[in-house]
């Protein structure tokens, strides 16, 4: 919305809450915690520009030396211009806005001047409020003809369905006229720049931003008719014939004044949600020509307006990382967050319920005033877990305050990016892994509470700290500060001599396969802590075969802890069977 896009030309251009505490003591903690990882079970590999960023005409520091490096430093592989709502005004020749008689701090080519030394892959915003196809194709043309900046993606408006967007359409808010403008001016653009790739904006549910009745979309596959902004949209741009290549999503988790810190720590969990609602949206009504339009999103941050001090707290980086790590299991390819600097707003939510010590809200990664914020940093550290290209595998958690993301590099590393949304509590973490043998040397890199206090005192470092962790193995415990957000560094180990389970096996008739390594002659084998040694029918030093039912065997729905003992006594991992 209009209102969170904060302009600093015009401006002048640590208390845990108690309820937060017994929330997260309530759902528990400590201990308790079992995390698995598989890394033979790949879900995706990383787009790059699911790290990115905003940046906007009012930031006159876009253009320096300092916001390079600091860009560079955080491992910043994607940039949005001109800024928000700011797009439907701005006039990119000008540098100005509708109505504005300045020049805005930073121009177009200021801001090339940052994208293309960091080579970084950018999303442009069009003006469809206040602008002509003819002048988005004139910058198409100046960008990637006259300039050569390369610039590939390109976006038709910024929240277009909204009444906060400025629109000078007779039919304002329109999914229908949006449609026609967009066939325009992607006609125009592309003849340009074929290579160039047109995005369209889009929300969640089918009866969302319903702003008129005047063409209804039947959904094909139920026969419901719906007025929503999505269905309009995509149905009228099949019955044009023109696809467009991503649809844009924007995402707030909370209105102002209702912020939580438990709430926001759970928020992301949905984005699963939300990526099957829109491919579900393109499917239907786009029909097999929408298969390869891409989801990407342009905008995130926690609350949708009026920032208080949760937006420059530890909780909200912890939010960061988790909305990346939740991101990640979709098929999002770019998560760009809201924003490199906006402003600093003393006056908003600053309760005490809220954990931090900054009294006012930014949206901003870093302050105006050279100030670096937590989600700064958790920027940083996520460049540890993943920067592009890497393979995301199967990683899961049973404790609700503990996240856990796995990525499989190139370079044959295991990287383990874990969450601690607990603010009181450790957490210690029972870690198995199937299919990696990790080095027994790790690297551990964290951001949470010590870095955030050495920020406010100036004792110690504010920065991501790195630790050596010399514990590694199939299966270890690792405990997680109170607020914290650790990335697990772990080189591929020599092989073993064992025992250790690799994969675990049930056909759901009679069938159980333990594959792994150093099981020997004549193992034992635990289910849930019973010997079912007897039913084993067949075993070498890698591979063992059981044949019993799932009651014989003693397995249940849900977790089952699986472990092999060698004939000497070994003990292996404790591998984690779901059914």
């Amino acid at each position: 919305m209009s209102s969170k896009k904060l302009f600093l030309a015009t401006i002048g251009f640590c208390l845990i809450g108690s309820g937060a505490a017994s929330i997260a003591r309530a759902q528990g903690g400590g201990p308790s915690t079992h995390i698995t990882v598989d890394s033979t079970k790949t879900l995706r590999t990383v787009d790059p520009r699911l790290f990115a960023l905003n940046t906007a005409v009012w930031d006159s520091e876009v253009n320096t030396d300092a916001t390079r490096t600091l860009l560079g430093a955080a491992g910043i592989h994607a940039l949005r211009f001109p800024g928000g709502s700011t797009s439907d005004t701005y006039h990119w020749q000008t540098n100005k806005s509708d109505g504005n008689s300045f020049n805005w701090a930073t121009s177009f080519d200021d801001f090339a001047k940052v994208a293309i030394p960091l080579r970084a892959q950018v999303f442009i915003t069009i003006n469809y409020g206040s602008g002509t196809v003819q002048e988005a194709a004139d910058w198409v043309t100046y960008s990637n003809i006259t300039k050569s900046y390369g610039f590939k993606y390109w976006e038709i408006g910024n929240e277009c369905y909204g009444s906060w967007e400025n629109d000078t359409h007779s039919a304002k808010w329109d999914p229908y006229t949006y449609a026609l403008q967009v066939r325009d001016y992607s006609a125009a653009m592309k003849a340009v720049d074929p290579t160039i790739k047109i995005g369209v904006v889009v929300v969640t549910g089918e009866d969302a931003y319903t702003n008129n009745h005047n063409h209804p979309a039947m959904n094909p596959r139920t026969g419901q008719v719906h007025n929503g902004w999505t269905p309009v949209l995509l149905a009228a741009l099949k019955s044009l014939g023109v696809t467009p290549d991503f649809v844009i999503y924007h995402r707030y988790e909370q209105a102002p004044g209702q912020e939580s810190d438990a709430g926001l720590l759970q928020a992301s969990a949905t984005w699963k949600n939300d990526a099957a609602n829109l491919r579900q949206q393109i499917t239907d009504y786009m029909g097999a020509a929408g298969a390869g339009i891409e989801l990407v999103c342009t905008e995130n941050n926690s609350v949708y307006t009026n920032p208080g001090k949760q937006s420059t707290s530890l909780v909200n980086g912890l939010y960061l990382a988790d909305s990346t790590g939740q991101i990640l299991q979709t098929e999002f390819n770019a998560l760009v967050w809201w924003d490199l600097r906006n402003g600093q707003l003393p006056n908003y939510n600053n309760s005490p319920s809220l954990y931090g010590w900054r009294q006012y809200g930014d949206y901003g990664i870093m302050s105006d005033q050279g100030g670096l914020y937590p989600t700064y940093y958790v920027h940083k550290l996520l460049l540890h877990f993943a920067h592009g290209g890497e393979q995301i595998v199967a990683a899961s958690s049973n404790n609700s305050l503990v996240s856990v993301y796995g990525a499989l590099g190139s370079d044959g590393t295991l990287e383990l990016l874990l969450i601690n949304k607990d603010p009181a509590a450790d957490a210690s973490a029972q870690i198995d892994i199937a299919g990696f043998n990790p080095g027994q040397n790790a690297v551990a890199y964290s951001y949470g509470i010590p870095q955030d206090k050495a920020a406010r005192t100036g004792s110690g470092s504010p920065d991501v700290q790195q630790a050596s962790f010399a514990g590694a193995a199939a299966s270890f415990t690792y405990s997680l500060p109170p607020y914290s957000a650790t990335v697990l560094s772990l080189s591929q180990g020599s092989a073993s001599t064992g025992p250790a389970i690799s994969v675990a096996v049930f056909d759901g008739r009679k069938n159980l396969m333990i594959s792994g390594l150093g099981f020997g002659a004549n193992p034992k084998v635990l289910i849930n802590n019973v010997d079912l040694t007897d039913l084993i029918r067949s075993s070498s030093d890698g591979l063992i075969k059981i044949k019993a039912k799932a009651k014989v065997l003693g397995l249940q729905p849900g977790n089952n802890m699986i472990q092999v003992i060698t004939a000497g006594g070994a003990a292996s991992n404790v591998f984690v069977l779901t059914i």
